[in-house]
């Protein structure tokens, strides 16, 4: 098959799913159709034809002789002079019709049937008495026509030969013998000729009625039978012609190949719509739709290339559907054996840490704030070990504006050199400028579409805004609109390890004994604040930057002066525009000991990478 049928192929299909989306539109078409049939029947005023069916004879007796009607009478020609004004005046007469014998010519129909000497006359009016009365006047009136020419024609002849007759005798009065002779012949010829023309005035039939016209049973306009299947098949059309015409106005997203189509932006993965209402969860290994964010996380590491790289997610339009997306996808590249961290940045979802069974406790709001440490908030589904995220916290309202400042671009570099992957979920594109803040300081970026509650609009502004800070868009994801109340929760894990046990290796081993961690932060509805116990949790010894190193020994292009220590200052660190929070923070309790340092070249692509994300 060649590259046009599989062009025409996929454009019917898309036509046939377009149809089938806009279902409704079709089937109301079709009602409103049959619905003015309907109408039509009973508001449209009735007419009753009447047929009467005539057999036209010729009017010469030797072609009555010869019986050589066909050959010697044009139907065409009678059935013209049905319509005439001689006939139609007549017709006039006998109905007692206001209209001219013109108006009552163009509204009969006369039909000549193939291969016979009949006229059929059919005549309509609005009653069926009507009706069959102008039938039969037609064809009475026909005949007399037909008739009455005859007879003056043959009078005509007759008129001719008594002429003749009497100029013989007149003749014959003066003439000789011989001539007498021949003028009696001639005499005898034309009296006999005469008697022929008499006999045949006194027996004219230029034909018959063989069919008269009767009463018809009923109405023959409208007519149901052909009134019905005609209304519904323009409404059948109507509503496919609107069905198209909507969805064209319509501008969201119904399907993956509306992206495609409209923005040119690739589709790297589309999820099916699921029958009834069941959402989309943390997708099993071996499932279908598990298999295919497997095929994502494979594509997205052959794209990216080797080195440490940060992947942005966030929806064209709010939704859980980034939560889901970003969820599965860090799922899918932890279970390649890749180290990857998660990132819940849209503080206002608790969705990502729900489908992976992490309890909301201190995150992300609260490592931001400076109130924790990152061994504080790093936590880790035992179905996963590969896995690690840091849930968005419980101070979302505070922290908000903290995506924005230099806390989360010192916090994102530190963690780049630690994680293979570090998977952001950001909040939309349409409620503000976080995912624009945070696609600064990421590789690649995914645009989450939901269908269909995504415009074509949001896609289009999403991209623009990330395409700006720099970022990569390598494509979209398409997904049925999930309802966060409906999103399948996720199958059961091992227990939870106590706060105080080492991180696991990739091959999921127990690594050396770290230091005691604080306690979990408390449940809500406990009277004990939740930070009682943070300050007696953390140890005494030099400040660390984010990187995991004394202060001092390594600075970052992003980074700004290490903030006061707590004894200098004489109280707990605290957020301000000035001072970075982020100075207690110790990576080794993500990173295992014994583990192989990762390649901190975090922007080293190959020549091929950098073209597809056409970077430098």
């Amino acid at each position: 098959m060649d590259s046009t049928s599989r062009a025409d192929s996929t454009e019917l299909a898309e036509y046939a799913a377009m149809l089938r989306r806009r279902w409704w539109v079709v089937v109301a078409g079709a009602l409103l159709g049959l619905a003015i049939a309907v109408a039509g029947l009973f508001l449209l005023p009735k007419s009753y034809v009447s047929t009467a069916v005539v057999q036209v004879s010729p009017t010469d007796p030797e072609q009555r002789q010869n019986n050589n009607n066909k050959s010697d009478i044009s139907l065409e020609t009678e059935a013209q002079r049905l319509r005439s004004t001689e006939v139609t005046s007549l017709v006039q007469k006998r109905i007692g019709s206001g209209e001219s014998p013109l108006d009552l010519g163009r509204r009969v129909q006369v039909n000549v049937p193939p291969n016979s000497s009949v006229l059929v006359i059919d005549w309509a009016a609005p009653s069926a008495a009507k009706a069959r009365a102008g039938a039969q006047a037609f064809a009475e009136a026909y005949l007399q026509n037909r008739n009455d020419k005859t007879v003056q024609r043959l009078q005509t002849q007759a008129a001719a030969l008594e002429k003749q007759i009497s100029d013989v005798r007149t003749k014959l009065a003066t003439a000789g013998a011989t001539q007498r002779r021949v003028l009696a012949g001639q005499m005898t010829a034309f009296s006999n000729k005469l008697t022929d023309i008499q006999v045949a005035m006194a027996n004219v039939d230029g034909g018959e009625i063989i069919t008269s016209a009767s009463p018809p049973p009923g109405p023959a306009s409208p007519d149901p039978v052909k009134f019905l299947p005609s209304g519904l098949a323009g409404g059948l059309l109507l509503g496919i012609v609107l069905a198209i015409l909507y969805d064209r106005i319509d501008r969201r997203v119904r399907v993956a190949g509306d992206v495609e189509r409209v923005l040119d932006l690739p589709v790297l993965l589309s999820i099916p719509q699921r029958r009834g209402k069941e959402g989309l969860g943390l997708l099993p290994a071996r499932s279908r739709s598990g298999q295919n964010f497997h095929e994502l996380a494979h594509e997205m590491t052959a794209t990216l290339g080797h080195g440490n790289h940060v992947i942005l997610v966030t929806g064209a339009a709010p939704g859980p559907g980034s939560s889901i997306v970003s969820v599965n996808l860090a799922a899918a590249l932890a279970r390649t054996g890749s180290n990857v961290l998660l990132v819940c940045a849209n503080l206002q979802s608790p969705l990502a840490s729900d489908l992976l069974g992490l309890h909301r406790g201190a995150g992300l709001s609260e490592l931001l704030l400076g109130r924790v440490e990152l061994r504080d908030v790093v936590r880790r589904n035992h179905a996963l070990p590969s896995l690690a995220t840091i849930t968005p916290g419980a101070d979302a309202d505070l922290a908000a504006e903290m995506l924005q400042r230099e806390q989360m671009a010192r916090l994102i570099g530190s963690l780049r050199e630690k994680a293979r992957f570090t998977v952001i979920e950001a909040p939309s594109t349409e409620l503000g400028a976080d995912a624009q803040a945070l696609a600064d300081l990421s590789d690649a970026a995914l645009i989450v579409v939901e269908t269909p509650r995504t415009r074509y609009a949001q896609i289009r502004d999403g991209v623009r805004r990330i395409h700006r800070m720099g970022a990569a868009v390598l494509g979209a994801v398409v997904l049925p609109r999930q309802d966060e109340t409906a999103v399948a929760a996720p199958p059961p894990t091992l227990p939870r390890e106590p706060r105080d046990m080492p991180p696991r290796r990739r091959d999921g081993s127990a690594g050396p004994a770290a230091p005691p961690l604080s306690p979990p932060a408390s449940p809500p509805g406990s009277k004990e604040p939740r930070r009682a116990a943070a300050p007696a949790a953390r140890e005494p010894g030099p400040r660390r930057d984010p990187l995991g190193e004394p202060e001092g020994q390594r600075q970052r292009k992003h980074a700004r002066p290490p903030a006061p220590d707590a004894s200098e200052g004489g109280g707990q660190d605290k957020p301000n525009d000035k001072t970075i929070t982020l100075g207690a923070i110790n990576l080794d309790a993500f990173a295992s000991p014994d583990e192989d340092a990762v390649s901190p070249a975090a922007d080293t692509l190959t020549d091929k990478t950098a073209k597809k994300l056409n970077r430098p």
